[in-house]
């Protein structure tokens, strides 16, 4: 299984930043919308692939403007929620990096999927200011769930911080039992486990 890290598109949290971290729930911007179905170019998926996005507003428009016209099973996942990096024990969440609540993802977004297994508390903590610790945790969790999906491809739809927790976890236990991650010339970052 090959896992990609895409980074969501262009949000209105980054317009004018850092007042704009006080945005609650920040949609993509009209950029975001057009980087969001460039993807379908760079990455053009098929039915071997799945697309798991953060439950943020912005990385599922993302995934949904991608996954548009596609066979590819979607998902969301809060183990790839917003996370600050590095980490700091200081830290609180911004408005603009709360998860969105479950019963706005299954009305809203309601073409993907939520995995049974995950508990509650999971979905409204997320992972942004989780102890290194429980965060390495439900990244092995995580893993080995993408594991079981069986697909040939694994897309994360994610944030910057996330993406940065990752690669930095699964490059300390080279790859986690998979190749060494390598980034990708289309903005993603790229592993085989």
């Amino acid at each position: 299984m090959e896992v990609v890290f895409v980074h969501h598109g262009h949000g209105e949290h980054m317009v004018g930043m850092p007042d704009s971290y006080q945005i609650a729930d920040p949609e993509l911007t009209e950029r975001g919308k057009k980087e969001a179905v460039r993807l379908r170019h760079v990455w053009p998926l098929t039915d071997r692939d799945a697309v798991i996005a953060s439950p943020t507003r912005r990385a599922l428009q993302t995934a949904r403007l991608w996954c548009e016209g596609s066979h590819a099973a979607r998902f969301i996942h809060p183990a790839i929620g917003p996370r600050q990096f590095p980490s700091r024990y200081d830290f609180k969440t911004m408005p603009c990096d709360a998860n969105l609540e479950l019963p706005s993802l299954t009305e809203q977004f309601d073409d993907f999927l939520l995995p049974a297994d995950v508990p509650a508390f999971l979905w409204i903590q997320g992972i942004n200011t989780a102890p290194a610790l429980l965060f390495e945790t439900w990244a092995d969790q995580f893993i080995a769930w993408c594991r079981k999906l069986d697909k040939h491809r694994v897309f994360l739809v994610s944030h910057e911080g996330t993406i940065a927790s990752y690669l930095h976890y699964l490059q300390k236990g080279e790859g986690r039992g998979g190749r060494p991650i390598c980034p990708d010339p289309s903005g993603g970052a790229r592993l085989s486990v």
